[in-house]
């Protein structure tokens, strides 16, 4: 990682690093998705050890989808509630405490009978998480400046994308010597450090509206998709996400495995290659991100529509392909355009949508990925049973031309729009975190 290190020495990087609140975030993120990656590991572990049926382990996932999908759907009450460095402080430390007795569970009670009992806790863990998301990225903008916000996220996903890549290789190798229950105490302290970093932010600049308080809990939870329904542009940027939702099942386990053994001809230690060039292709993106942020930030339009014209292309290619090294090219490829799409996306929402409303669009937009994204799975799974597996990539291509043609039909909405009160909002937020700084 020197690149990356050597981007935050810069003077944007240093100033961006100066904001302590920032700073925090990243820092609290950062240490709880390693976690994450750990308590996967070992989560894993533990449930094929004692069942011995992948069956079993793939329930996980869609434990966690379930879970997230009604966590997206309730969260707005709560971030109506209370303000949004409580809702990631209060979901981190519940999460620390129903880690704790995950691992207490591990080490004494777990059995084949009383598995049931993983899938409960793991369900909590997943529905925190669903709180916790949206208010973590609605935060970034009350904590950062309007012009500092595309190195931000590109920031925020560099690092994600480098814990992601390091912490499956290196929590590989720790499994090994300490197993599923000293994976879970590592992640515990990680948990625990994340919270006290979290509880740290100076949210001071966020404003509750008391009026919210009197409104409809069915309006309250309607909110965030009828902003999404009524803003054109943020209308054109989630049929691209659901479009995309479908279309991305098609790098899960279960459709790479059969693509890997029919396609390529290859070892199953190609499922470990082509997601080290994914990964390694959204980290290139992040870190570019990072270096070119005005440019990305002058650039929006233009990168999302690029980005998912080179998507559904290379999407097409590597469906097509039979040649092993070409697949990692593709994919890498993919991964390099997706991420920088993705933070242009991230940018573009957080500078249209107003502070107090950002959270609930960005909870509608997470329960649309989640019960998207779970639903497909299992399409996709069908498609590929029944058929061949080609036609599980030519029906993700289709989709994701899909979502090319509706950005670029729509391609003049994609731009930032403030109304009157917003930009009056982020000028004074802008105002005041400088003066901070």
């Amino acid at each position: 990682m020197p690149l990356l290190v050597n981007l935050l020495k810069t003077k944007k990087g240093v100033i961006l690093l100066k904001n302590k609140s920032f700073s925090l975030l990243a820092t609290g993120q950062s240490l709880a998705n390693a976690g994450d990656v750990f308590y996967i590991l070992a989560l894993i572990s533990v449930v094929y050890h004692i069942t011995e049926s992948m069956f079993y382990v793939s329930l996980v996932p869609l434990t966690n989808m379930i879970s997230g999908t009604i966590s997206g759907i309730l969260a707005p009450l709560i971030i109506d509630k209370y303000k949004l460095k409580r809702i990631l402080v209060y979901s981190q430390f519940c999460k620390t405490l129903i880690l704790l007795m995950i691992t207490l569970f591990n080490l004494y009670l777990i059995s084949n009978q009383t598995i049931y009992i993983i899938y409960i806790l793991v369900f909590f863990i997943s529905f925190l998480d669903g709180w916790a998301s949206p208010a973590s990225s609605a935060l970034l903008p009350i904590l950062v400046p309007t012009d500092k916000l595309t190195k931000a996220n590109s920031l925020l996903s560099s690092l994600n994308q480098f814990i992601q890549l390091a912490g499956w290789a290196i929590g590989g190798i720790l499994a090994a010597f300490l197993h599923s229950v000293g994976l879970f105490w590592l992640t515990l302290w990680l948990y625990v450090l994340s919270t006290i970093m979290l509880a740290l932010i100076d949210d001071s600049m966020e404003m509750k509206d008391p009026t919210q308080k009197n409104k409809n809990k069915i309006l309250i939870m309607i909110e965030g998709w009828r902003i999404i329904v009524k803003n054109k542009t943020l209308l054109t940027v989630h049929l691209l996400i659901f479009c995309e939702s479908i279309a991305n099942t098609v790098w899960i386990s279960a459709i790479l495995y059969p693509y890997i053994q029919q396609r390529l001809k290859v070892g199953t230690e190609w499922w470990g290659y082509i997601n080290t060039s994914l990964l390694l292709g959204f980290l290139i993106a992040g870190i570019y991100g990072l270096r070119y942020s005005d440019f990305v930030y002058n650039k929006l339009r233009s990168i999302i529509i690029l980005g998912s014209f080179i998507v559904f292309v290379t999407t097409f290619l590597f469906g097509l392909n039979t040649v092993p090294w070409v697949s990692l090219i593709l994919i890498g490829l993919y991964g390099s355009f997706q991420e920088i799409k993705n933070i242009s996306i991230h940018t573009l929402i957080q500078g249209i949508v107003s502070d107090r409303l950002l959270a609930k669009v960005y909870a509608a937009e997470s329960a649309i990925i989640m019960l998207t994204f779970g639903i497909s799975t299992v399409l996709m799974g069908v498609l590929g049973d029944k058929y061949n597996i080609i036609v599980v990539y030519l029906v993700s291509s289709l989709f994701l031309c899909i979502s090319f043609i509706i950005v670029f039909v729509f391609k003049d909405s994609l731009v930032v729009r403030l109304t009157n009160d917003q930009a009056t909002s982020h000028a004074q937020q802008n105002t005041a975190q400088q003066q901070n700084q």
